[in-house]
């Protein structure tokens, strides 16, 4: 038994609004100020993933956590005193500073330009809303697939 996704079509026309919501939210963030944030770091983890060959370093802060270059995962020690200086909404870290000797580095993992690719991915339902009929079934799939992954994302902003 095959379900004919395109009587959905209306519904999820009606609901692609939160993914084009949710990518000029990511693109909006690059004209807004960064925000600061005071924290201290919490824990530390090096992981090693040898299907890509790759390590990855992870700073947990008390009220955030990102992924760090080699040389800021060296830099920082549990308990050290931190500003963060964060995108707006999604809170990725693009400067660090540490309180005591007031050195800075920047934060060059390009986790933002991952950002924007989903952000064009989350624009795109709103070429449904160009079309007259009713969508195919494969794309009330595709769309809600993208509404799926934008709501993560939508709840990420809110948060």
């Amino acid at each position: 038994m095959r379900i004919n996704f395109s009587k959905y079509s209306r519904q999820v026309k009606l609901l692609a609004i939160i993914p084009v919501v949710a990518g000029l939210l990511t693109f909006s963030e690059s004209f807004l100020p960064y925000k600061e944030i005071e924290t201290t770091v919490v824990s530390k983890n090096e992981s090693y993933r040898a299907k890509f060959d790759r390590t990855t370093y992870n700073i947990y802060f008390e009220n955030n956590n990102d992924q760090f270059t080699q040389e800021i995962f060296n830099a920082l020690k549990v308990g050290d005193n931190v500003i963060l200086t964060t995108s707006f909404f999604h809170e990725e870290t693009s400067k660090i500073t540490k309180v005591d000797t007031g050195k800075w580095y920047l934060n060059s993992t390009g986790e933002i330009y991952i950002q924007y690719v989903f952000a064009l991915v989350f624009l795109l339902p709103a070429l449904s809303w160009l079309k007259q009929r009713s969508l195919s079934s494969k794309q009330v799939k595709y769309i809600a697939i993208i509404i799926l992954f934008s709501l993560f994302d939508f709840y990420r902003i809110l948060k």
